[in-house]
């Protein structure tokens, strides 16, 4: 459904993370270099107040931040500052990072920007060319630096010669502040203290606003870039009165790119074994969707010394370092083709931008490059509501969007999140979208999938604050969970209505299911939810149509009618939600509203299997187990139970505990029958508990005596290892179910 209820038993400890300009926790050798000039003392016009000390400020923090080289120059005239520009050049070479910060004078003339140095004089606009240091030549100081290539430019105050120069070409324009820029370069942002054709303030104290939110967050340890300048943008609109806003333009690619790599302290909510979020999803089952399409060794490492405390998780983990050493050994199967293989026909753009970063040489490139423009908001629409289509933003809906946002767009569901992606794209959307409240909302969305929390408040706030009722829904549902608080169903509740009275179709539905489930003591009233699903429905909103599918399935506040409950199911499918697909399968397979067609089932179970329902990638290995509709083929039932598996599904790793315990489309191995099936019941599969209590004989001999190891080894059962499940052994298999 929309989101799932878990106990909030949660504590708070902090851990020591070591945080590092790289990605997924490899540290890489990474020079951090930057250039600060400062010019404060002009010969041929007034003085500023600020640049000196800015610089020393800036200064301060890049080398508190663990940066290689910081070089400091002030009051250069032009000679000298085209020498430091050029020296800068050589260190910027094969630098991960080259940052340069300008505090000081600077102009705007036919919409190219001049940094102005300490000796000029600007007579006439000829002389602008001669005298001033073109912004395309600070960036070309940069040109070397691999992965952040960063211009800084305090200098958007009043142009102070824009009254005195001569103009010899009336056509020849000089404006207020700095224009615009579209860096072509790649990898490379260019913040300006006040966004284009304003000026920035000096401020009363001896620092200028932007300098002091630069400090404070722009080196901010665990903190990307991106994010890091938005911040600043946020706290000098507040401490300005909103008369200043900075502006950031260009774009980089998805990896975040930390400024401080130095060691420090992060507090986060756990449970003595795994963190979980109020949508139900541990920690573990967050980072395995991020990494389990990838045939990375070195990833999957990482993620077990996170993360081998979770017995379900740890084993996925271990069996596909097993499959990648005997892909190695036999030398027959790439990497990317073992990851491919997981990807053909995805829906998920995260995992398919994950592929194409870790594997950029594949074969298989341009197909998920194509793959990847399929789920982009169609060409044409205006996604952004200032008008501004930038790649960061249909990035951002790409790795973000709300599901059905917009005509033709499926979004991305919550759990599919991929947090640090997302985050990097909508920050930089934000960036240079600022007064876009629904990419303002997306951020939240990525805050939220990353358990930030108070971020993600924060965030969701300013975008309601503007008006988004996506924000305001989201905002809600952490009122009725208790995300970061107590839990306050009236108050969400209020918000939900809000939301809705104002024609927003997740609000809708997300009223809709508190009426339908009767939650948080909202009565229960079938009539009402449903109303309120079919306002959503009207206006496209798949997963509301699939909802009235089961009301008519169902026959709750509605006569029961297959029928029409097929006729939603199809229209929500046709919309791109995977929970009817999945129900049509169902539909198809039992006979409801229709002929029984186990054919037309296990194409609807591949359509949901393809967008990542793991309940349909389940049945479908059924399927192929009991030979239903199709020949019996264990070894195909074996590939569909482990994409379920790998996908979460509890059910399927039964599915694998009996095939490998029989030697069905596998070898015999018990011992890995055994952690299946552990798996399946610390996943909350009852059918399987059911079956180990009640019905051992079902399983091997070979079986039984192992799981009592297992039961021993995980220290909740201390007798014989006879295959006999006594009474403590059935004491011990509730344990099990009980700790998972």
């Amino acid at each position: 459904m929309l989101k799932s209820l878990v106990p909030r038993s949660l504590r708070t400890v902090v851990l020591c993370l070591s945080v590092l300009v790289c990605q997924y926790g490899v540290a890489e050798a990474a020079a951090r270099v930057a250039l600060l000039i400062g010019n404060q003392k002009y010969q041929a016009t007034s003085q500023l107040n600020n640049p000196a000390n800015d610089v020393e400020l800036m200064k301060a923090a890049f080398e508190q931040a663990g940066f290689d080289s910081v070089t400091t120059v002030h009051d250069v005239t032009r000679g000298a500052m085209v020498r430091a520009l050029r020296d800068f050049e050589d260190m910027a070479a094969g630098a991960e990072v080259a940052i340069i910060y300008y505090s000081g004078h600077g102009m705007e003339m036919n919409g190219e920007n001049f940094l102005l140095p300490v000796d000029v004089t600007l007579k006439s606009d000829k002389d602008v060319e001669d005298e001033a240091i073109p912004l395309d030549r600070v960036q070309r100081s940069l040109e070397g630096a691999k992965r952040l290539k960063l211009v800084i430019l305090d200098a958007c105050r009043n142009n102070p010669f824009e009254q005195s120069m001569t103009r010899s070409i009336s056509t020849r324009a000089v404006s207020r502040g700095l224009a615009r820029v579209e860096p072509e370069a790649a990898d490379l942002l260019i913040a300006f203290a006040s966004k284009a054709g304003t000026v920035a303030m000096d401020g009363e104290g001896k620092n200028s606003p932007f300098a002091t939110a630069l400090s404070k967050y722009l080196t901010e340890p665990g903190v990307d870039v991106r994010i890091a300048l938005g911040k600043v943008r946020d706290e000098v609109v507040e401490v300005t009165n909103r008369e200043q806003e900075p502006f950031v333009y260009g774009s980089l690619g998805g990896a975040q790119i930390f400024l401080n790599i130095k060691e420090i302290n992060i507090n986060v909510t756990t449970d003595s074994q795994q963190q979980v979020s109020p949508n139900g999803q541990s920690a573990a089952a967050a980072d395995w969707q991020n990494i389990r399409d990838l045939a990375d060794k070195e990833l999957i490492e990482v993620f077990l010394e996170k993360h081998g405390s979770d017995p379900v998780y740890k084993m996925l983990a271990e069996k596909k370092l097993r499959l990648l050493d005997e892909a190695a050994a036999t030398a027959t199967t790439s990497p990317d083709e073992i990851a491919w293989e997981a990807l053909k026909q995805s829906t998920d753009a995260a995992a398919l931008t994950r592929f194409l970063e870790r594997y950029p040489d594949s074969k298989h490139k341009s197909e998920a490059e194509q793959q990847i423009a399929a789920l982009e908001p169609k060409k044409g629409l205006n996604i952004s509501q200032t008008g501004k289509d930038t790649q960061a933003s249909r990035d951002c809906y790409l790795l973000a969007g709300e599901p059905q946002s917009m005509p033709g767009f499926l979004g991305v569901n919550f759990l599919k999140i991929d947090s640090e992606r997302a985050l990097t794209a909508c920050a930089q959307a934000v960036n240079e979208n600022p007064d876009d409240m629904m990419l303002v909302n997306m951020l939240g969305r990525a805050y939220d999938a990353g358990r930030n929390y108070a971020e993600a408040r924060r965030t969701y706030q300013k975008a309601v604050d503007g008006g988004n009722m996506y924000a305001l829904t989201n905002l809600a549902w952490f009122s009725i969970y208790g995300t970061d608080g107590p839990v306050d169903i009236d108050a969400g509740k209020r918000m939900f209505e809000q939301a809705a009275d104002a024609g927003n179709a997740y609000a809708q539905a997300s009223l809709g299911w508190l009426y339908r489930e009767g939650y948080g003591g909202v009565p229960q009233d079938f009539e009402q939810s449903r109303r309120l699903y079919e306002a959503s429905a009207a206006q496209g909103y798949a997963n509301a149509m699939a909802t009235l599918g089961w009301f008519y399935r169902e026959g709750k506040g509605v006569k029961q009618d297959y029928a029409q409950s097929l006729q939603w199911y199809l229209k929500a499918a046709d919309g791109g939600d995977a929970n009817a697909m999945s129900s049509l399968g169902w539909a198809y397979q039992n006979g409801l509203g229709t002929a029984q067609d186990y054919a037309e089932a296990k194409k609807w179970y591949e359509k949901a299997a393809n967008v990542g329902d793991a309940y349909s990638m389940a049945l479908l290995g059924w399927f192929y187990d009991v030979g239903n509709g199709v020949p019996q083929d264990y070894e195909q039932a074996r590939n569909w139970y482990e994409m379920a598996a790998n996908a979460g599904s509890a059910y399927a790793m039964g599915g694998l505990s009996r095939l490998y315990d029989f030697g069905l489309g596998t070898k015999p191995d018990p011992r890995e029958a055994v952690r299946w099936a552990a798996a399946s019941i610390e996943g909350g599969d009852q059918g399987k508990l059911d079956e180990v209590r009640t019905k051992p004989d079902n399983f091997t001999a070979e079986f039984r005596r192992e799981f009592q190891a297992l039961l021993k080894e995980r220290g909740f059962y201390s007798g014989p290892l006879d295959g006999d499940f006594g009474a403590s052994t059935q004491a011990a298999i509730d344990r099990l179910a009980q700790k998972g």
